[in-house]
């Protein structure tokens, strides 16, 4: 009896999704968005933020992701994120994505604030395993106080380097424009598919 019944749980909790498809263009996929079924867990270091994220397609051309940035200064940011593609053929592709996350820390002075990014990245990969892309991006951050709010455009390029297996090496770098200036931003890292 007991054995009949773990029989049927495993059968009942195996996935329903459709198994993870190799991409003729892994460069491309390493950009994002995940195909249905793979997922990837992607960490990176860079200025002005350190990250770790896992997304998982769950359509072809949609993934969703979870994320979690944090700042050497000592507060961080949980992060939710979306990612559609909405244009490939051949070795390009045209992704928006749209990415929600709430700052938060005990430092002295922090005021938490909810941000949220509207990007369109490009990505283009002349040969299957390397790929660019270049981003631009609006974000806005606010506690819903007119003290408190602030917008600013993001404009980045980067490089996606897939090697057959599931590491992906990432890299990217760019400007951060904000009503007080403009400042690099960047980031290097890896990202694991399976």
């Amino acid at each position: 009896m007991i054995a009949a019944l773990l029989a049927a749980a495993a059968a009942v909790s195996a996935s329903f999704e459709p198994p993870a498809v190799d991409d003729p263009s892994p460069a491309l996929a390493a950009l994002g968005p995940q195909p249905a079924g793979a997922t990837a867990l992607t960490a990176r270091a860079g200025r002005p933020f350190h990250g770790i994220r896992l997304d998982h397609g769950f359509w072809d051309g949609i993934d969703l992701g979870l994320g979690l940035d944090v700042w050497p200064e000592g507060f961080y940011r949980p992060t939710a994120q979306v990612r559609v593609r909405a244009f490939r053929a051949g070795p390009a592709q045209l992704t928006v994505r749209g990415t929600l996350g709430r700052v938060l820390g005990s430092i002295g002075g922090l005021v938490r604030t909810t941000d949220g990014e509207l990007a369109l990245q490009l990505g283009f990969a002349p040969f299957a395993p390397l790929g660019a892309f270049a981003e631009v991006s609006v974000l806005g951050a606010t506690d819903f106080t007119r003290e408190h709010t602030a917008g600013f455009t993001q404009v980045q390029g980067g490089l996606a380097f897939a090697p057959p297996g599931p590491l992906s090496l990432l890299a990217s770098a760019g400007v951060l424009q904000g009503a007080r200036g403009a400042r690099a931003v960047g980031s290097g890292g890896m990202a694991f598919r399976f």
